[in-house]
């Protein structure tokens, strides 16, 4: 549910607080203004931000002394000597569900701006101004103009596409500040005669936003403001994907996130999805992975002859090489075969990692997955990396049983200190990732199960390592 909360702002008045699943909003009755857009959903890999242009970005934003903030009206065409002062209410439409109205009348104008706080929005926030009055028209302040070395980029959208510039013909359909890690963008809804600009405020401080023409009676200004994370898959949903450009391997990873989400829908869970995407992924690979566990089985049943090999040429590291070289030609065996059913599974790994992390906002408003309240955060009892490493850890224990202590070699300590370390370097990674390689590790132990059982049956039992030291 939203979390709601009146208090004071900063500037004296007063200060409605509205908080969703991922951001906190702060409209102030000062100028009427939505002051703060706060991303306080912080998944692996990103921190905590403030959207709304003016504000510093540090762990306790501050506000720049005399900026403008965003919807402030210059009814003259300037902004105001004094900031006019706002009735905030607003009306709970269910649960999930608020709309917020800020309110002034002055001489010869009205003016009412709506906000519409949903509990499950991507970063968007639905506003609706609403002017009545005669006369000339007025400027919508739309934000704060970061100047300076490694600001925000300004950018104009025009029939879908983005341009650096305002055109000089053509319908404007959104204006915004598009940085690295975040996106402040406007977006309007058919409106037609609205003239970008770029000005000052009353104390110098840069702005940009609106003109709106000279009207009779109400005008009413509809759009969207996106004040979010960058992230394609979630600016898309927005309709702003014209203002960010994709690479190659960009356009590969939308895709995978697409294909999560159609596996989301058909099971109303991703982390439903994250097991069908596994089961894919493994059936996709099965051939190949098949073929090198078999030739990492027959590896293990060549340590005897092997072994046999170091005892005739323990004088002569050369003849060795050369003959072990002969055996693995002779029984068509890959002597790195081994690696590779645990190397294929990087670019998966890879892939579902970075879909989570450019989608993780998709997984937050999922519904919880068994005791897995979040699947784009670390998991906060463990379980799921207690879980693995221990289905690691059988696997690495069948697989020495089977090819016996002295056969496995050096290789033995590896396999067992391998998951402890690996689940130390990476707990703090999302509950979604360790899911799949929980589901990975389960897979890979039941196919060698499989193929040495296929093995068993093809060929008579390999003899064991103390008892080949005997001939």
């Amino acid at each position: 549910a939203l979390k709601i909360a009146e208090g004071t702002s900063p500037r004296g008045g007063q200060e409605l607080v509205v908080e969703n699943a991922l951001v906190r909003y702060r409209f102030w009755a000062d100028n009427g203004v939505l002051a703060s857009s706060y991303l306080y959903f912080a998944p692996y890999g990103t921190k905590e931000l403030e959207a709304v242009p003016g504000w510093t970005q540090d762990k306790a934003p501050e506000l720049i002394q005399d900026v403008s903030l965003p919807l402030e009206i210059w009814p003259q065409g300037a902004a105001p000597d004094e900031p006019f002062v706002y009735r905030i209410s607003y009306t709970e439409q269910g649960e999930k569900v608020l709309e917020v109205r800020l309110a002034w009348q002055g001489e010869g104008l009205e003016v009412e701006k709506r906000f519409t706080v949903a509990e499950d929005a991507l970063y968007t926030l639905p506003v609706e101004i609403h002017l009545r009055g005669q006369g000339q028209g007025v400027k919508l302040v739309l934000g704060h103009y970061p100047q300076g070395k490694g600001v925000p980029e300004l950018v104009y959208l025009y029939e879908g596409r983005k341009h650096s510039q305002p055109l000089a013909s053509g319908t404007l359909e959104g204006i915004g500040l598009v940085a690295k890690d975040s996106v402040f963008f406007w977006k309007f809804q058919g409106m037609e005669g609205l003239r970008p600009f770029q000005g000052r405020n009353g104390a110098g401080q840069p702005v940009f936003g609106v003109e709106i023409p000279a009207f009779s009676g109400e005008f009413v200004l509809k759009g969207t403001l996106y004040a979010g994370r960058n992230r394609y898959i979630l600016l898309e949903k927005a309709g702003l994907q014209g203002i960010v450009e994709l690479g190659f391997f960009s356009r590969f990873l939308v895709g995978v996130i697409r294909f999560l989400e159609m596996l989301y829908r058909a099971t109303g869970n991703y982390g439903w999805a994250i097991v069908l995407f596994t089961l894919v992924a493994q059936l996709f690979l099965f051939p190949l992975t098949r073929t090198q566990i078999r030739s990492m089985a027959k590896m293990q049943r060549l340590q005897p002859k092997i072994q046999r090999l170091q005892r005739l040429y323990k004088d002569d590291k050369e003849a060795f090489q050369k003959h072990v070289m002969e055996l693995y030609r002779q029984e068509k065996v890959n002597p790195l075969g081994g690696c590779f059913p645990f190397l294929l599974q990087f670019p998966f790994l890879i892939l579902l990692w970075q879909s989570i992390f450019n989608s993780a906002e998709l997984f937050h408003l999922s519904p919880p997955f068994l005791w897995i309240p979040d699947l784009s955060l670390p998991d906060p009892y463990y379980i799921i990396i207690v879980l693995t490493v221990a289905v690691q850890l059988l696997g690495q224990w069948l697989t020495t049983r089977r090819s016996g202590a002295q056969a496995a070699g050096g290789t033995q300590l590896i396999g067992w200190i391998f998951p402890l370390f690996f689940a130390f370097m990476f707990r703090s990674f999302p509950a979604g990732l360790w899911l799949y390689w929980f589901l990975y590790s389960s897979i890979q132990n039941l196919l060698q199960g499989i193929v040495y059982w296929e093995l068993s049956r093809a060929a008579p039992a390999a003899p064991k390592p103390e008892d080949a030291g005997k001939n």
